[in-house]
Parts: structure tokens; C-alpha cells; sequence
């Protein structure tokens, strides 16, 4: 496999899909999930987008989601108020990003320890080349149980449209309908990718602005600080390492010759951090000039689709949490683990809060 690391290289592959097919053969992620969009081009693509999209474009996240985000970091902040050390992840980022998700899906009865048991499950499935028995077991039951909740869902959807994702599938207005399997699939995806990435972003941004108190109390006071730092974060730290294409002719990049049918990864944790595109690129500063080029979510075709929901979940989770619990600080410096989806294991807090409601000293 080929790995494409600097910026105009990767930018390149993303929007020469003629080139660089989205689509692979004897892929890891249709055995893992089945035919997701993310490995379609073309009419395929288009059609599987048209009907997954509506209740992700940003006006939609605001008006329908926006609310709930917000009254759901209310609620975990409330919860981790109680204990005088938490951890952001497990306690708040993890539940957050996984309610999130569930609820815009159309899933909102399924567990935080359910999705995470079923992202681990898909994740770990994209990573098996190793061809490991034990964990296509364990992604085919994922598959199948997301598989049987979806199907519910449809039922219920079908009668009484709403908001979800789900239901912008059921009833998208396609030329050719998307089958139950087909909207399985692509929840499948949303809980492999959608799950990971704004709890990542979410823990690691916390993380970064407890650790530049200057740069918190900015972030507070001005909306459009906090924007760009949603963005620093996504280019500093990216969620999603790579993704993965196939040649669909021979091309020369740089001064290498690849071949049609060769696979490769386009490294945009790599471009986002190539010094040739940003200064500095090691340090975290939301004052860059070229921060909006930043790579975290893909260009063309297959632009994330969930970048709306992400950035929304950090919108208002953010403030949410760093005004609830005065004297926020991080108790250890985290481990970051992972590299297709990279982000903290756990990042340990401290804070005022629970101090100041008990028994005064």
C-alpha cells in the first residue's frame, strides 16, 4: 500500500476521484459493514448521499439538534460536578458523542456501552489484515445487532417521519428507494466514524484550553475564537487519520509511478501537519491564517458528512462544560492511542466545583 503524506499530494487524491477510486477491491470495510458511501463514487455515491444528507446539513444540526446537545452536556456536567476528578472521556466525551449520534441517527434507545461496543467492533474489522477469526466474529454480530435496531427503526419511521437520519433514508426522494440493509449500512458507518471523531476532537480541545488559560477565557468570550478553535483542534490532532483509495489508472505522483489496481493511503493527519502548508505546524494556534485548509474532514465528493453535527457537538458542549466547573485542569498529561482514529484514551480532570458545594472548611 502506498501512503501519500504532504498536503497538495493528498488534496490531489481527494479531488481526482477518476484517478484515486474511493471503491477497493476485496475492501476490509464492505466485510466489515457492507457497501458504506464512503467506498462508492460516482451515480453510486451520489445516490447513497442524496438520501443520507438532509438532517446533516448545518441548518438542520442547528435548528433540530442543537437544543439537545446543549440540555445533554448540561446533564453530564451536572453529573461529573459531583466527583472532584473525572475522567473527560468516559465521564462526559464518550456519553456526549455517542447520545449524539444515536439520537440523530434514530436510534436514541441504544446505550453509550452499546455504540462503543459496536464502533470497536467495526473499527477493528477495518484493521484486520491480519484476517484474525475472532475479530470477524465479533464485527459480524456488531453487524448484525445494528442491523435488527435499524430495522426497527424503519417500522417505526415509516408511519411517522421525523427528524433523523433514518428517516431521510426511509423516505428520500431517489429513483430507486435504499433497502434496509442499504440504510443499515451506512448507520453502520455513521457508529464507526461519527462516534469517534467529535469525542476525540471534544476531549482534545478541553484538554488544549485547559492547558492555555489565556486562550480558554478568549475562546469564552467570543464564539468565533471557539470556532477556530474547533478548527486548530480538528488540524492539530486530526480524528481521522487517512483514507484509503485504489488506483483506477497508472499516475505519477512526485517521482513514483503507481499502477492501476495499487491501494493507497492519503495521510491528511500527515498534510494537515506539513510545514510546507502551516507554519509551525506542531504548535496549537487558532490565529493561522490558513486554518480553514485544513484537511480533517476530506474535500470533494466525499466531504464528511457529519461535519456539521461534529463542530455543533463541540459548539455546545465546550462552553457548556468549562462554565459549570470553575478551576477545570487537567490532573495528568493524557496518552493519545490509536492512528486511522487517533485521539486521548482518558484525560483526567480536576476542578473547583465540588469543593465550593460542600461542607465549607
Amino acid at each position: 500500500m502506498w501512503l501519500v503524506s504532504r498536503y497538495e499530494d493528498v488534496v490531489f487524491v481527494d479531488e481526482h476521484p477518476e484517478i484515486f477510486t474511493a471503491h477497493q477491491e476485496n475492501s476490509l470495510a464492505q466485510r466489515t459493514m457492507g457497501l458504506v458511501m464512503i467506498r462508492t463514487d460516482g451515480d453510486a455515491h451520489r445516490r447513497l448521499r442524496t438520501a443520507v444528507d438532509g438532517p446533516l446539513k448545518r441548518r438542520n444540526v442547528r435548528q433540530h439538534w442543537s437544543a439537545q446537545l446543549t440540555s445533554h452536556a448540561k446533564e453530564l456536567a451536572e453529573q461529573v460536578a459531583q466527583k472532584p476528578e473525572f475522567d473527560l472521556v468516559a465521564d462526559f466525551a464518550a456519553p456526549f458523542a455517542a447520545q449524539a449520534l444515536m439520537r440523530t441517527a434514530g436510534l436514541p434507545d441504544v446505550s453509550t456501552e452499546q455504540v462503543v461496543d459496536w464502533s470497536g467492533a467495526f473499527i477493528a474489522g477495518l484493521a484486520n489484515h491480519d484476517d484474525d477469526p475472532v475479530v470477524w466474529s465479533r464485527a459480524r454480530r456488531a453487524r448484525a445487532e445494528v442491523g435488527e435496531r435499524v430495522r426497527e427503526a424503519i417500522a417505526r419511521v415509516t408511519s411517522a417521519p421525523d427528524n433523523t437520519v433514518i428517516s431521510a433514508m426511509v423516505h428520500a426522494d431517489i429513483a430507486e428507494p435504499l433497502t434496509a440493509e442499504e440504510i443499515a449500512t451506512q448507520v453502520r458507518l455513521m457508529i464507526a466514524g461519527g462516534f469517534n471523531e467529535p469525542w476525540h476532537a471534544l476531549a482534545t480541545l478541553v484538554w488544549q484550553l485547559c492547558e492555555q488559560p489565556e486562550l480558554l477565557e478568549r475562546v469564552l468570550a467570543d464564539s468565533t475564537a471557539l470556532d477556530a478553535a474547533i478548527e486548530e483542534t480538528m488540524r492539530w490532532l486530526t480524528p481521522v487519520g487517512a483514507f484509503p483509495r485504489q488506483l483506477a489508472v497508472d499516475h505519477t505522483v512526485g517521482d513514483v509511478t503507481l499502477r492501476a489496481g495499487d491501494k493507497l493511503l492519503a495521510l491528511a493527519a500527515s498534510a494537515n501537519r506539513d510545514e510546507r502548508k502551516f507554519a509551525d505546524p506542531d504548535s496549537f494556534d487558532i490565529d493561522r491564517p490558513d486554518l480553514p485548509d485544513h484537511l480533517a474532514f476530506s474535500l470533494g465528493a466525499h466531504y464528511c458528512l457529519g461535519t456539521y453535527l461534529a463542530r455543533e457537538q463541540l459548539r455546545t458542549a465546550v462552553p457548556v462544560l468549562l462554565t459549570s466547573l470553575p478551576g477545570l485542569r487537567v490532573a495528568r498529561t493524557p496518552n493519545l492511542a490509536g492512528w486511522m482514529f487517533r485521539g486521548p484514551e482518558s484525560v483526567d480532570m480536576r476542578h473547583h466545583t465540588h469543593r465550593v458545594k460542600g461542607t465549607a472548611r
